[in-house]
């Protein structure tokens, strides 16, 4: 049953946010500010409701006409009282424009043909489009004329961004486009539909200081600016703007500099020196000084670009910047021929061959490739080191921490924001991992977190359901000191050691190695180079997999068709199930098994399948089937007609078990188009009339899967015959 909210929901909501906001939050209030807050605060039930529902809407001028509720039955006395406290007005002259923008075709239409409005008669065909109405009010009407007050008296301003706004990003810490911050996710939480923080229970402020808040305000707003704007002009303006914000901490500064980076790209065509003024006021950014020497190094600059990367290599703000450094300097100075990151390509010995039919999911296939040899293998990425990491630092990053998270919606440790994990704990940190003597207890520690904090949002990494897995595998296999140098290391640099890890993880005769992936045309990225040569210089062993392309003539196809409840998977569930494997176009094996989908099938599916509650009351469940369909398919690619539909139901039911399901997929209606086009229709009914295929039972799984398979094999007859 839906969780219904309640008719004033989005008074608590407000009284919440207020609460807060005078709790913890008044010494990053203007004089006026409070005010305003106080002002709110005094006033009646009806004008606070009618009030907040003005606030609610997204678009700056609004109807009255569009706040008809119950809870509001004297809207314009409720108008009346928001007036003369000075909290709404109805818009002026000066904002007849925007006025204009929100009205509808009929109401522009009705002001056209007003002649008292009109300095001039326009002429106009009551067909034409909205925007050109407007264009034509806004041309040819009397701004100045008494009658538009009545136009104006049907809405009111909304003046939520004068000082609400700052209220809901005290709260959230952020502005984002057309939404309203706190109620949405005040709504979505009491919904159920927004997962929470279950371990924060009261809401803290997240500024120390007026300047450091409304720095971060300022910046925020800019932000939102810069996404509506489109000329040099404006990028001017909000450049200037920028320049002028002083940053109180790190984070500020750090988001100032990605708004300076992205104000640099819109501007360096069209004025240059401004443009690099802004790459000069970037304190601490890496990708500045990569800017900027990439183009003055374009621009012919390069004794300057030569001493500049001298001396990043003396001082590099991180390893990225330095790897870039020295690379930019043996190749445009030394005569180097190939980068580092290509040349490490080309150089790594350990190559292997994949079946084609992995091209868009190459993991997938090197995994497979492992573990046909008896191998264990992960497709870990960032996911397990970041995972390790939290689980080992939980305590530290969110509960023992001078940063803990301000409210039940901070998922990401403050601390990592702030970028200040290390140097803020480094005696709880160092403890820590003294106190792991073992691997043993390192895992142990590990465990104990995860099941304390289970599924608890953390804004790192993703939970799921045998996350331990590949964590004891890892810290199983791998060297004590190594894993702490490591831990370590992530306190000190955690934003550029948060990714770039290695696609797997091995397990070879118990060697733990990891795999960097790279099919034909992939390229190394930076911080992927990063990430391994820190591993490496911890003490594990990192490799690069270089994969080419074979076409396995042996491959085996599993042939799949389902019936079920209903055509969206939603609440629908799987009826029966069949299997027809294919190897070198032939069947070699068929498997088909009714499927108790324990809910009630309606008449017209009975209809369509022939499948009723009675055939299907002492069938299997799913969960009874699932290892047998899990072993038959292993190994062989997922065929179906319209695949993703077949292929989505099962993943779904083996997501219902806690269980992941991943293969590749091959799908016979877009090969059908391919291979045939110009068909009337690619459905499998009217395919098997026109190939003339065994489809005598059409909508029964096995016949369907019986139809796809002999499909198939048409089509790769026909791809065949045309390659040769």
């Amino acid at each position: 049953m839906k969780t219904q909210l309640p008719a004033k929901y989005y008074l608590s909501h407000f009284f919440e946010l207020a609460e807060f906001i005078q709790s913890q939050c008044t010494h990053l209030l203007l004089a006026e500010q409070m005010q305003f807050l106080e002002k709110l605060t005094l006033l009646d039930e009806q004008s606070l409701c009618t009030l907040l529902r003005i606030y609610s809407r997204k678009p700056k001028i609004v109807a009255l006409s569009s706040l008809n509720y119950e809870e509001i039955p004297n809207l314009h006395g409720a108008i009346f009282k928001l007036k003369q406290q000075g909290l709404v007005a109805h818009p002026s002259h000066d904002e007849l424009d925007l006025l204009l923008e929100h009205l509808t075709k009929p109401t522009l239409l009705t002001l056209l043909a007003n002649d008292e409005l009109m300095t001039t008669q326009p002429d106009y065909k009551k067909s034409a489009s909205k925007h050109s109405l407007i264009q034509l009010c806004k041309q040819y009407i009397d701004r100045n004329h008494s009658d538009l007050d009545a136009l104006f008296s049907q809405f009111v301003v909304n003046s939520r961004s004068q000082y609400y706004e700052y209220f809901e990003f005290l709260h959230s810490g952020r502005l984002s486009q057309g939404d309203i911050n706190h109620q949405n996710r005040f709504v979505m939480r009491d919904l159920g539909i927004a997962k929470v923080r279950g371990d924060v229970s009261d809401s803290l402020s997240r500024f120390k200081t007026l300047a450091e808040a409304q720095s971060h305000y300022q910046l925020n707003q800019l932000r939102m600016q810069l996404k509506q704007s489109q000329s040099e002009t404006q990028y001017q303006t909000l450049a200037q703007a920028l320049l002028a914000i002083n940053c109180e901490d790190e984070l500020a500064q750090s988001i100032k500099n990605k708004l300076l980076i992205r104000l640099y790209k819109q501007l360096k065509d069209h004025d240059l020196g401004f443009a690099f003024e802004l790459l000069e006021h970037c304190e601490g950014s890496s990708e500045a000084q990569e800017l900027a020497i990439r183009q003055r190094y374009k621009l012919g600059d390069k004794s300057w670009v030569e001493h500049k990367l001298e001396n990043i290599i003396q001082n590099p703000l991180d390893d990225s910047i330095l790897y870039f450094a020295e690379d930019f300097l043996q190749r445009k100075y030394n005569k180097q021929q190939r980068s580092r990151l290509t040349q490490m390509l080309i150089d790594t010995e350990h190559q292997i061959e994949v079946d084609d039919i992995y091209r868009g999911d190459v993991e997938q296939g090197v995994c497979e490739y492992y573990q046909q040899l008896g191998n264990t293998v992960f497709f870990t990425e960032n996911n397990l080191w970041l995972s390790l990491f939290t689980l080992t630092f939980w305590q530290e990053l969110y509960i023992e921490t001078p940063y803990p998270p301000c409210n039940e919606f901070d998922f990401y440790p403050q601390v990592l924001l702030a970028d200040c994990f290390y140097t803020s704990q480094h005696t709880q940190i160092e403890q820590k991992l003294a106190n792991f003597t073992s691997n043993e207890a390192l895992y142990k520690y590990v465990c104990k977190n995860a099941g304390q904090y289970y599924e608890i949002a953390n804004g790192v990494f993703m939970w799921h359901s045998d996350i331990l897995e590949p964590l004891k595998m890892l810290i199983k296999h791998s060297s004590l000191a190594s894993l702490k140098a490591h831990l370590l290391q992530m306190t000190k640099t955690f934003k550029q050691l948060k990714d770039g890890y290695p696609d797997l993880m091995v397990l070879k005769e118990h060697k733990l190695t990891f795999e960097e992936v790279k099919a034909p045309g992939d390229k190394l990225r930076r911080n992927q180079l990063v990430s391994i040569d820190v591993l490496k210089q911890h003490g594990f062993e990192v490799n690069i997999v270089k994969v080419s392309w074979f076409n396995d003539p042996n491959r085996i196809y599993s042939v799949v068709d389902i019936e079920t409840t209903g055509g969206v998977q939603g609440n629908n569930k799987i009826t029966e199930i069949a299997v027809v494997q294919l190897q070198a176009g032939e069947v070699i094996k068929q498997w088909a098994s009714l499927i108790n989908p324990e809910r009630s099938i309606p008449a017209f599916i009975t209809k369509l399948t022939g499948i009723n509650a009675a055939m299907v009351r002492d069938a299997p469940r799913f969960e009874d089937i699932a290892d047998t369909l899990r072993a038959l398919l292993k190994g062989s690619v997922f065929v179906a007609h319209n695949v993703n539909f077949d292929y989505g139901f099962i993943r779904k039911e083996y997501a219902a078990l806690g269980q992941g399901f991943k293969m590749p997929k091959l799908c016979t209606v877009v090969e059908s188009r391919k291979t045939f086009p110009k068909l009337k229709s690619y459905s499998l009914g009217n395919l098997a009339t026109h190939f003339e295929l065994n489809l005598t039972n059409h909508h029964r799984a096995l016949a369907d899967a019986t139809a796809t398979a002999e499909l198939l094999i048409r089509i790769q007859q026909a791809q065949s015959n045309k390659a040769s």
